[in-house]
Order: C-alpha cells, then structure tokens, then sequence
C-alpha cells in the first residue's frame, strides 16, 4: 500500500484531469481576453464599463492560469483548494447562462458539464505531503 495518498489511482487520474481541463480554459480565457481588447476597443461605450470588462477578463486569466501551473508543478493543496473555487464559479456561471437565456443552450449546458467534471477531479486529487527529514 503506498504511504501517500498522491499514489493513489483516483488521485492521480484527478490531477491528470485538472491538468487538461485547466490548460484549456486558460487558453480559452487568453481568448475572452482577446476578444473583450478587440471588441472594447473596436465598439464606442462607456470607457469604464469597457475597462471593468478587460480588467475582470485579465484577473480571470490570471487565477486560472496560476493555478494551472500550480497543478502542474507541484499539486498543493492551494492549487486544489483554487480548482474547487473556480470550477464551483464556473458552474454558477453555466447555469446562469442557461436561466437567462445567453448564448446557445449547449454552451451553457457544455460550461455546467465542464465544471462538475472539474469539480469531481479536484475532489479526487489528493495533495502532494512533504516528506520531513527524521
């Protein structure tokens, strides 16, 4: 029996899942991101409603993007405890956008899908324990 729960199969199939879902959507926030830059800029309105929605885009990168790379180099327990939270948002999110009607009903319906299976792997994963000298 291995000493660590981080040897475990389940463990290890959660934080290969985060892995994959987290790279994806930090490059799909890089996307938004764009988007929101070309779309504030290409459109006349509000000045600060625009700066808002590209401040609120690039802090959303950026937490997500942190806690990828958290996931991929040294699965803490802050790097899951951070998937839990943005996967939990995540699902408000896609169930807001399907009570209200935005977008397509599969994008709201895909964006809930990809944040219970999120959800899921970082409650599998299990942190990395330090090893203390004896």
């Amino acid at each position: 029996m291995v000493s660590t729960p981080t040897g475990h199969v389940r463990s290890k199939l959660g934080w290969a899942i985060l892995k994959v879902l987290l790279g994806l959507e930090t490059l799909g926030l890089v996307a938004v991101l764009g988007f929101t830059i070309v779309r504030s800029i290409a459109e006349p309105g509000d000045v600060t409603q625009e700066v808002s929605l590209v401040l609120m885009s690039a802090v959303s990168l950026a937490w997500v993007a942190v806690t990828f790379f958290g996931v991929v180099r040294s699965r803490a327990s802050w790097a899951r405890s951070s998937a839990v939270a943005i996967h939990v948002l995540t699902f408000a999110g896609g169930t807001g956008c399907l009570q209200l009607g935005i977008g397509p009903w599969w994008l709201g319906l895909g964006i809930v899908a990809i944040a219970l299976i999120g959800f899921a792997a970082a409650i599998m994963a299990r942190p990395e324990v330090a090893q203390t000298g004896a």
